[in-house]
C-alpha cells in the first residue's frame, strides 16, 4: 500500500543521507588535518625566525588556501547532491543539446590528445528533457572519461532510438573501473581520485532519475568504460513514430 511505500522511501532516503553524512565527515577530515599540520609548521617557522617574509610563509599559506578551496568544493557538491533538483522538463530535440556540448568540450579533449566522435541518429523522437541538467550529467561523465585517459585515447558519444527509449552512450578507451568498484560508482562520496569529492556520478544518477530514465555502466580494466543512459520517449511521440513507420 501507499503508506508502506512512503515508509520504505523515507527509510531509503534516510539510509542514503546517513551514507552521505558519514562520507562528508570522512571527506572533511583530510583537508582539516592538512590545515592543522601547516598551521603548526607556520608557528614553528615563526618561533625559529621571529618574523617571516611573505616568501617564507608562502608554501604554508598556499597549502591552507588549497585546502580551503577543497573544503568549499566539498560543501558545494554536497548541497547540489542533497538539494531537491528544480528540473524543468520540456519536450525538445536531443541533438542540439548534444551538439552544443560537443562544441564546448572538444577543444579541451583534443588538447589532452583525445579523439572525440559524436554520432546522433537522424530523426530521433523529441524527449522530455531539461537541457541544462542533462548537459551537466553528460559533462560529468565526459570529465570522468578525461581523467581516465591521461595519455590520450578515444571518446565516442552516440545517441540512437531503441524500442520506447532513446539511448545515449559515452564510451572511452581509458583505464577502466575495477569490478569491485563498479557497483559503487553512483554512491555518494565513492571516489578513487585523491582530490575528487565523489559526487560527480551521484549527481549524474540523480539527474537521469529525474528524467525518468536509467543509467548503467560497463567497464574493463585497461580497456575502457561505457556509460549507457536510456531516456523514455513520451507517449505522443511514440504514436507519431508508429504512424510514420506505417
Amino acid at each position: 500500500d501507499k503508506r508502506s511505500q512512503a515508509r520504505l522511501r523515507r527509510s531509503e532516503s534516510l539510509a542514503s543521507m546517513t551514507t552521505m553524512a558519514a562520507g562528508i565527515a570522512h571527506e572533511i577530515k583530510n583537508p582539516l588535518a592538512a590545515m592543522q599540520i601547516h598551521i603548526q609548521l607556520l608557528k614553528k617557522a615563526f618561533s625559529k625566525k621571529k618574523s617571516l617574509t611573505l616568501d617564507d610563509a608562502e608554501r604554508y599559506l598556499s597549502v591552507l588556501e588549497e585546502e580551503i578551496e577543497h573544503l568549499n568544493s566539498i560543501a558545494v557538491d554536497f548541497l547540489f547532491a542533497v538539494r531537491p533538483m528544480d528540473v524543468n522538463l520540456k519536450k525538445q530535440r536531443l541533438e542540439p543539446v548534444i551538439r552544443n556540448l560537443e562544441d564546448f568540450v572538444r577543444p579541451e579533449l583534443e588538447e589532452h590528445g583525445i579523439r572525440f566522435s559524436v554520432t546522433v541518429e537522424p530523426f530521433l523522437p523529441k524527449l522530455m528533457i531539461d537541457d541544462s541538467f542533462l548537459r551537466q550529467a553528460l559533462l560529468n561523465i565526459i570529465k570522468n572519461a578525461l581523467n581516465a585517459m591521461e595519455n590520450g585515447g578515444r571518446l565516442d558519444l552516440s545517441a540512437y532510438a531503441q524500442g520506447n527509449n532513446v539511448v545515449i552512450c559515452v564510451r572511452d578507451t581509458g583505464c577502466g573501473i575495477d569490478q569491485e568498484h563498479l557497483a559503487k560508482i553512483f554512491e555518494p562520496y565513492f571516489t578513487t581520485k585523491a582530490n575528487g569529492t565523489g559526487l560527480g556520478l551521484t549527481v549524474v544518477y540523480k539527474i537521469i532519475k529525474e528524467h525518468g530514465g536509467d543509467i548503467s555502466v560497463e567497464s574493463t580494466v585497461g580497456q575502457g568504460t561505457c556509460f549507457r543512459i536510456s531516456l523514455p520517449v513520451p507517449d505522443d511521440e511514440r504514436t507519431a513514430l508508429e504512424e510514420t513507420g506505417e
